[in-house]
């Protein structure tokens, strides 16, 4: 049984495809920063997130647990091309976590 960990936000930002996307809280977040939601960026410190460990040595992610991926993005968009192989790559190394996509 895995439970719900936090979110991996490899890369931020987005696209408005439909008028599903009228009220994104993604972009009315981004607003709030004033930020732009539709610039779209490999995060630095997040994109390696499910490895990262604490000072004793343990992955912060512990296995079993359940991330959602890409709650500030799509992780199909074709923007996040370059950079999907190593996501992929990333939950290959975790596969004892249960990595949620949207």
């Amino acid at each position: 049984m895995s439970f719900l960990h936090d979110i991996w936000n490899p890369w931020h930002g987005c696209v408005k495809c439909s008028e599903g996307c009228q009220n994104c809280y993604m972009y009315f977040l981004d607003r709030m920063r004033d930020q732009n939601g539709a610039e779209i960026y490999k995060t630095k410190s997040g994109f390696s997130y499910p490895l990262q460990k604490d000072r004793a040595g343990h992955y912060k992610i512990q296995s079993g647990e359940q991330i959602r991926v890409c709650m500030t993005s799509d992780f199909f968009l074709e923007e996040a091309d370059p950079w999907r192989a190593e996501a992929w790559d990333i939950m290959r190394q975790r596969s004892d976590v249960v990595f949620f996509l949207l």
